[in-house]
């Protein structure tokens, strides 16, 4: 069934439409979820909001790819992007229960700086430095914070980070073992 050209342009600039009028309802479902949700952290972390970009952009371009695949005959099975199939869930979380364990520290982490340590640094710094330092210093620390995890989370992605090296006495493993 030919679409509308000019619908699946407007839709593909909504995250998840396009993929919903395309009969992607489980992939245009959990883009929309993923974008919302990113949308939600970045009111607390702003740097998240270039996250959203990105969403927003994977959203788009993957609409069209959803046309081509269509076009060539081979269309991509719905899913969803996330957790892909109900089974899988039970499969993925086991195997990743550390970065969710790491990611509800850092956000239990930022609740308590947000509710009791900005105020009583502010009041410190208000003493020590001044008004608008002690304000552009409180802000600027959870700014700074998020810059550095994602720059050591890129390095480490990109394998750039420092190994570990080995002390002379100690032994490299048995192959066999």
């Amino acid at each position: 069934m030919k679409k509308n050209g000019f619908l699946t342009f407007i839709f593909a600039c909504i995250p998840g439409a396009g993929q919903m009028y395309y009969g992607y309802m489980q992939r245009g479902l959990s883009i929309a979820m993923i974008l919302i949700l990113c949308v939600m952290a970045a009111t607390v972390v702003e740097p998240l909001l270039f996250l959203c970009l990105v969403i927003w952009m994977y959203s788009f371009f993957d609409t069209y790819d959803l046309i081509r695949h269509m076009a060539a005959g081979e269309p991509k099975e719905d899913s969803l992007l996330v957790l892909g199939n109900y089974g899988e869930i039970k499969k993925l979380v086991p195997q990743h229960n550390r970065l969710i364990g790491w990611g509800l520290v850092g956000f239990g982490v930022w609740a308590l700086y947000e509710t009791f340590i900005s105020t009583w640094l502010y009041t410190l710094l208000c003493n020590l430095v001044g008004d608008g330092y002690a304000y552009d210093i409180i802000t600027g620390i959870p700014n700074v914070v998020i810059a550095a995890l994602l720059i050591f989370a890129g390095l480490k992605l990109l394998g750039l980070h420092p190994e570990k090296k080995n002390r002379d006495d100690e032994l490299p493993p048995y192959p066999h073992e």
